[in-house]
């Protein structure tokens, strides 16, 4: 047996549901559902899943490449 819910919605998120729904060719309810379920499978993120991209590196000075630099020191031998 189904439970009416009554949730609030900004007006842009419900045409964006609506949107997706009718794209998905399911209800809004449907899609809130399945987007409940989806969440509830999904695996746990601890804190480093959370960090990755959320760092850059800094340019190099110049045209230095400090990777390239670095490799070559180790592997090529002059």
């Amino acid at each position: 047996m189904k439970t009416r819910v009554t949730i609030t919605l900004d007006p842009e998120v419900h045409r964006l549901a609506k949107q997706t729904a009718r794209q998905r060719k399911t209800t809004v309810s449907g899609l809130i559902a399945s987007l409940v379920r989806a969440e509830s499978r999904a695996p746990k993120r601890g804190i480093v899943a959370d960090m990755i991209g959320s760092a850059s590196l800094r340019e190099p000075a110049g045209n230095e490449d400090p990777l390239f630099k670095a490799l070559s020191e180790k592997y090529l031998r002059e």
